[in-house]
């Protein structure tokens, strides 16, 4: 799906929609790991660069995950960028396009976290068995990872790209200090990121309240404006 839009300049910029169906999910056959989603998102992202990259076209690429997939998203980008600047010293590589801004839509914090949200009753034996899951995404851990790549990386020409965390007032999946949590982390580590709540959202429904879907645009726009 894509969107075009005329600018101040007269050019016309284009925004396209592109969306991954992981392994073991929707159409997609295999089984979901949390190795083989990491997988299948650097291979999505090299995708994206090779299908719509052009030497007539500016591309930029926002990151945007909901839920879960924020996980997916965050933990996706030290490797990506690694792999982007490898590819920008070295003339045979074809180059990757940058990454200017990631959106974090209702974000996880732990598995732990979404099981005491979800099963809130002390009585009910699944809230306990977060040890036992194969999944450990954690967006805590991402986002010191990121600073961790910033540090490692202090020469590369594109640093970490701006983090827009959108939460929802009365989310049901998600407990709300989450993503408040989240963004003092951030803060905490020299990360660029901020966050707007959106009042009386549930956990999809923040892109679909006015104050939501204008704070994802403009969020957007400015990041891809340069």
């Amino acid at each position: 799906m894509s969107k075009t839009i005329t600018t101040s300049t007269s050019h016309q910029t284009r925004f396209t929609i592109v969306a991954l169906s992981y392994r073991g999910y929707w159409t997609s056959s295999g089984r979901a790991t949390q190795s083989g989603i990491k997988l299948d998102a650097q291979a999505f992202l090299n995708w994206v660069s090779q299908t719509y990259s052009s030497p007539e076209t500016d591309l930029q690429v926002v990151l945007w995950g909901h839920s879960l997939g924020t996980s997916v998203a965050c933990s996706a980008l030290p490797t990506y960028l690694s792999q982007r600047e490898t590819r920008q010293s070295s003339a045979n590589d074809a180059k990757l396009a940058p990454i200017s801004g990631v959106i974090m839509e209702a974000p996880t914090s732990s598995i732990k976290d979404m099981l005491i949200s979800l099963y809130p009753q002390r009585w009910l034996p699944y809230r306990y068995l977060w040890p036992f899951s194969w999944n450990t995404w954690c967006n805590a851990t991402n986002l010191e990872r990121l600073a961790e790549w910033r540090d490692e990386n202090s020469h590369v020409t594109q640093l970490i790209p701006p983090i827009f965390i959108l939460s929802a007032e009365k989310d049901e999946v998600i407990p709300p200090y989450v993503a408040e949590q989240l963004e003092k982390r951030g803060q905490d580590l020299g990360l660029d990121i901020s966050r707007k709540e959106v009042s009386g959202a549930m956990h999809t429904e923040g892109p679909m309240k006015v104050d939501g879907r204008e704070a994802l645009v403009r969020f957007i726009l400015e990041k891809t404006s340069g």
